[in-house]
């Protein structure tokens, strides 16, 4: 087994794979209405064949042991539960975990299947708890879809369920002890996210609320406890005293984890991203190495290894960030 480091000596062993770049929401912070992305094409993407053989690489080859689906939204994806039942069969010998992150839209008639197939973690988008604002922020009128699959996660038993809030100064920061709240009740984990600038999406100053201001105004009514980070976490983590349910934030600007970053990503057209960030230099294209010329895992592991050494210390600043035009959160794969 070999480890998988970049020239920091970051150890890479989580890998994120998005299934589509196509998106049934139209939310303010990652597809606004007024933004036109050209869908990549089915012959395009990654089909399950090459999916399931990317798994195997990363996991067999550099002991990757967590692997996330993502999207755009992973459930518009024709067949998906087929891609999981599969990626189940190969978790005996190769020993990772799975993971979903979903706006869950698509999700109730799919979470007894995914139970049954070994999806050990799911996590749910929802950017606000009042139907109303929510229609406002995503486009569409889901909430009531969502509320009811979060239930049946629960009752399955998928714990700690993970609830992911992208908070949005003058739009849903007013929700963030209402939120918590929600934590307490239901038992379960709610992840305020700091807003990240994209190409798309005008990201500026005035609409970007940080970690520590999230924090305070959550400690206005609760004392938290951290939890000890284990090294890769991307969350801050804290419990609730005297509480059920936990809170989390990801501090992706105001206190970046780059320092002990250990992911990679996985575009839908089969693109290896260094970065969330990334400007598409040094990054290798899976749909290529696997489909014509045969090359084989070792072959493809080297590429690997050659590749991640380019992988930069920390992102850029967030004003730089918001220029990189092409960069769009459907096309990276979240």
């Amino acid at each position: 087994m070999i480890k998988l480091k970049d020239r920091y000596n970051r150890v890479h062993n989580y890998l994120r794979i998005s299934l589509t770049d196509r998106c049934n929401l139209k939310c303010l912070y990652c597809n606004p209405d007024d933004f036109q992305l050209r869908y990549s094409k089915r012959t395009d993407i990654l089909n399950f064949d090459e999916i399931l053989r990317i798994i195997k690489i990363f996991t067999g080859s550099f002991g990757f042991n967590k692997i996330r689906f993502t999207g755009g939204e992973p459930f518009v994806r024709k067949e998906i539960l087929h891609l999981f039942e599969e990626a189940d069969k190969l978790k005996s010998t190769y020993n990772f975990d799975v993971g979903i992150t979903t706006n869950g839209t698509l999700l109730e008639d799919k979470i007894e299947s995914l139970k049954k197939f070994g999806v050990d973690k799911l996590n749910i988008s929802l950017d606000s708890l009042d139907k109303d604002k929510f229609k406002l922020i995503t486009g569409k009128d889901n909430f009531e879809s969502i509320m009811r699959s979060i239930n049946k996660a629960m009752d399955l038993g998928f714990s700690p369920l993970k609830i992911n809030v992208v908070v949005l100064k003058n739009i849903n920061d007013n929700e963030i002890v209402d939120f918590v709240d929600f934590a307490v009740d239901k038992n379960l984990n709610i992840r305020f996210i700091e807003f990240m600038p994209f190409g798309n999406n005008s990201w500026s100053k005035d609409t970007f609320i940080s970690y520590k201001e999230l924090k305070t105004r959550v400690e206005e009514k609760y004392i938290l406890e951290e939890i000890p980070s284990n090294n890769g976490k991307v969350a801050k983590d804290f419990n609730i005293i005297d509480h059920p349910g936990s809170v989390s934030f990801i501090s992706s600007l105001s206190d970046n984890f780059c320092g002990s970053c250990n992911r990679l990503r996985i575009t839908a057209t089969g693109k290896m991203k260094l970065c969330l960030f990334s400007n598409g230099e040094n990054e290798i294209n899976f749909k290529q190495l696997l489909s014509g010329v045969k090359y084989s895992d070792e072959q493809i592991c080297e590429v690997i290894q050659d590749a991640i050494q380019f992988k930069l210390e920390k992102h850029p600043e967030p004003e730089e960030l918001a220029k990189l035009e092409e960069n769009n959160m459907l096309t990276l794969g979240g």
